[in-house]
């Protein structure tokens, strides 16, 4: 979805008022929108405390605590400001709110916020208008707020960004630290920088505008409802043919695991067949640990690589793969083969000793560098704010779809928009975590999928597949590649009930229209 600058919604927001959607409807649509994502992802209680501003984002807020309460959520509500201050449109919310839910718990400014009563706490205090730094009782509150999540282990959502975030917010600036922002409309690019990814979290963009954004910056957001669209469910008329052939080559003395795991992730994303190919000397060793389902082989026989290879749909290699010189020598081999490659760990390092193989690539390759990768292929350092910059200018001229991971992993192609990861969490943060990204992005190449849209859609099912497997597992912590590769299919069932769930809401767009007509 692309990813615009405040200014742009706003001209969005006065062209729909033109066109006769006021204020309201777009309120009604966002509010009810965010509460249909609030519902499907929160997994750990239904208590949500609402801090609820003066402006239209408290206005959305107070949509969104209606919608939940319907649905039987435990809601109260904190009025950051006294009720006689409240906005003409927020007010009007409040007011319907209080008439239709009479024993709803109220809380106003400026009595205690009752922090242990939620499991989630909703941001609805201020939105995209701020600019500046927080000051006063709301630069207080939010102190308290991000101290509290500390503490009493809640969940905060922001509504459209975090309070206090903005175009010209520092790491070091005072703005709500926010688990999962729901931002409206269209991405807003200062939400997306890596630099300021500690106050969103994980991110998801709601569609409320019937219209596209007059400019194109070229940057947009990975949204796993608009993903869903090129994972139709599956022929009953199929085998496993249809479904292509992984051949993972990897793994080195000490590091026979790293292989394995990309061949789950490979199996688990739905490949027709997955063969590993590893040293003769690990070998025994990686037979014993790798799915039955898996084709093992040492690559030194001849023979046996031959045949893996005439019959490869793509190639992926690196994890675990040394950098010793017979590994160097292989890995010569392997980039001049005439198929599709992934290039991820130890073959980014090889690569980046001899970038003349560049020139070698004759389908296009997808490499998967972390920043340090990065740097050793640049042969230089970058800062974090250059991050989109230099995946840009590194795929110019080049046959390779480019996947810069970090909190919001990039990929970039030639040619294409550069896209921004939203799914993913600190889990992540383990060894394994890229071989099972390298497996996942092998199996879908092997499936059909050009290079492309392989790195993009494998990117946010990897991140995707990571949410899932911590909450189910009801913290962050010890949150391992092989718990990635399990929830891979319900990160596919996700991705397809959130593009429903957006169809429904948006069914329901003109049932909003003749109410709030202004």
């Amino acid at each position: 979805m692309t990813i615009v600058d405040v200014q742009e919604i706003r001209k969005l927001e006065e062209a729909e008022i033109t066109r006769g959607i006021s204020a309201e409807v777009l309120m009604e649509r966002a509010g009810r929108m965010a509460a249909a994502f609030i519902e499907a992802y929160c997994s750990r209680g239904h208590a949500l405390l609402a801090l609820i501003g003066k402006g239209n984002n408290g206005g959305d807020g107070l949509v969104i605590v209606r919608e939940l309460l319907k649905k039987g959520w435990n809601v109260s509500v904190y009025l950051t400001t006294e009720r006689n201050q409240l906005g003409s449109l927020c007010k009007k919310k409040f007011n319907e709110l209080v008439h239709a839910f009479p024993n709803l718990p109220i809380y106003e400014y400026p009595c205690p916020v009752p922090w242990t009563k939620a499991d989630y706490v909703l941001d609805s205090i201020l939105g995209i208008g701020m600019r500046g730094e927080l000051q006063g009782e709301v630069a207080s509150l939010v102190t308290e707020l991000n101290e509290k999540r500390k503490s009493c282990f809640f969940e905060t959502i922001a509504v459209d960004c975090p309070t206090g975030l903005w175009e010209g917010s520092k790491q070091n600036s005072l703005a709500v630290v926010a688990d999962l922002t729901i931002t409206i409309g269209y991405g807003k690019d200062f939400l997306f920088k890596e630099e300021l990814s500690h106050f969103t979290g994980r991110i998801e963009v709601i569609p409320i505008f019937d219209q596209s954004p007059s400019s194109y910056s070229g940057f947009e957001s990975l949204t796993g409802w608009e993903l869903a669209s090129l994972f139709p469910y599956r022929s009953s008329n199929s085998h496993k043919g249809n479904y292509g052939r992984v051949v993972i080559f990897g793994g080195s003395r000490g590091y026979s695991g790293a292989p394995v795991m990309a061949a789950q992730a490979a199996l688990r994303i739905g490949s027709g067949l997955v063969q590993v190919g590893v040293p003769q000397e690990i070998y025994p060793i990686v037979a014993t640990k790798i799915f039955s389902e898996s084709l093992v082989f040492p690559y030194e026989d001849s023979r046996l690589f031959d045949l893996a290879i005439s019959q490869a749909t793509v190639v992926a290699m690196g994890p675990g793969f040394g950098l010793e010189k017979d590994s160097e020598i292989f890995f010569r081999t392997l980039i001049e083969l005439d198929k599709p490659l992934v290039i991820d760990a130890d073959c980014l390092t090889l690569l980046a000793r001899y970038p003349e193989l560049y020139q070698e690539i004759k389908k296009w390759a997808v490499l998967t560098p972390h920043p340090g990768e990065m740097k050793r292929l640049l042969r230089m350092d970058f800062s974090v704010e250059q991050r989109p910059e230099i995946a840009r200018s590194f795929v110019k001229d080049k046959k390779i779809t480019l996947v810069l991971k970090g909190v919001r992993t990039l990929v970039a192609q030639e040619g294409k928009p550069l896209f921004v990861n939203t799914s993913g969490n600190p889990g992540l943060s383990t060894g394994g975590s890229g071989d099972s990204l390298l497996g996942i992005v092998a199996g879908l190449i092997a499936q059909g999928f050009d290079p492309f849209d392989a790195a993009r859609c494998g990117v946010w099912i990897h991140g995707k597949s990571a949410d899932i497997g911590a909450d189910k597992r009801k913290a962050k912590e010890g949150l391992l590649p092989r718990d990635v590769a399990e929830n891979i299919a319900e990160a596919l069932f996700w991705m397809r009930s959130a593009s429903r769930l957006v169809l429904d809401q948006k069914s329901q767009w003109k049932e909003i229209l003749p109410y709030y007509i202004s």
